[in-house]
C-alpha cells in the first residue's frame, strides 16, 4: 500500500511540474516547423502550440519547410505552470509578447490566473486565437498583409502611399518589421518619418523600432525619429 502511495505522489508531482504552455508564431514569409523540448509540430498557418512543458530553459528551434535552413534556434526559461506567447520575425529575433500563469484544473483543462502577471487578453478563452493570438492584429495573417504591400507598390503617388499606410496601421496592430517593410514602400524620406511615428502607438514589440533605421535614407531622419520616441 505504501509503494502505490508513493507511486502516485510521484505521478502527481510530474503532471504538476509539466503543465507550461508555449505559443509561438513565426511572423515571416513561408512554411515553417518548431521543435521544443521533445515536440515537433507543423501547420500552414506559422502558429505553434506546445504544451506540457517543464519548467526550466527549453530549447525553440525554428526551420523554413523547403530548405531546412534554421530560422531561429535558442532558448526560454518557462516557470512551472506558465504559458508564453511569443513571435519569431523574419530576422530570427524573438519577441515576447505575453507571460501568463496558468493553473491546471485536471488533465484537460486549464485556466489563465492574473496574480503577478499581465492581465488575461483572452477572458473566457484560457487559449489565444491558434490562427490570430494578437488581438486586434488582422495584419498577423501573413497574406493580409502581403496583398496590402502589394497594393502600395501598385500605387505610384507617394502622398497617397503615405494615406494608405497610415490607415491600415490604425486598424492593426503591427510588428516593428512589418512597419519597417510598409515604411521601405515609401519613396521620400519625410514621408517614411511622418509613417515611423505615427505607427509607434500601433507597434506590439516597440523594443525593435530599431529594425526601422535601415528603412532611411539619411540618418538624421532616424536620429529624428529616436528623440521622438524619448519624448514620449
Amino acid at each position: 500500500m505504501k509503494i502505490i502511495f508513493t507511486f502516485l505522489i510521484a505521478v502527481a508531482l510530474q503532471f504538476s511540474g509539466s503543465a507550461s504552455e508555449l505559443y509561438v508564431r513565426v511572423n515571416a514569409a513561408g512554411e515553417y516547423f518548431a521543435s521544443v523540448y521533445n515536440q515537433t509540430h507543423y501547420n500552414a498557418n506559422n502558429t505553434f502550440k506546445f504544451s506540457d512543458l517543464p519548467g526550466g530553459i527549453v530549447t525553440i528551434q525554428v526551420f523554413n519547410r523547403m530548405t531546412n535552413a534554421i530560422l531561429y534556434n535558442g532558448s526560454l526559461s518557462l516557470k512551472n505552470n506558465e504559458r508564453i506567447v511569443a513571435q519569431i520575425d523574419g530576422f530570427g529575433q524573438l519577441t515576447i509578447i505575453q507571460r501568463v500563469q496558468i493553473q491546471e484544473l485536471n488533465w484537460y483543462t486549464t485556466i489563465a490566473a492574473t496574480d503577478g502577471y499581465p492581465t488575461n487578453p483572452y477572458p473566457n478563452n484560457p487559449y489565444p486565437n491558434p490562427t490570430n493570438p494578437y488581438p486586434g492584429n488582422q495584419a498577423g495573417n501573413a497574406e493580409v498583409f502581403q496583398k496590402f504591400i502589394t497594393s502600395l507598390k501598385n500605387e505610384s503617388i507617394d502622398g497617397n502611399k503615405l494615406t494608405m499606410a497610415k490607415s491600415f496601421v490604425k486598424s492593426n496592430t503591427l510588428s516593428a518589421e512589418q512597419i519597417a517593410q510598409i515604411s521601405r514602400q515609401l519613396s521620400f524620406d519625410s514621408n517614411r518619418l511622418e509613417f515611423a511615428k505615427y505607427a509607434y502607438d500601433y507597434c506590439f514589440d516597440k523594443s525593435n523600432y530599431f529594425l526601422l533605421k535601415d528603412t532611411f535614407s539619411f540618418s538624421s531622419n532616424y536620429n529624428n525619429l529616436l528623440k521622438y520616441i524619448e519624448s514620449k
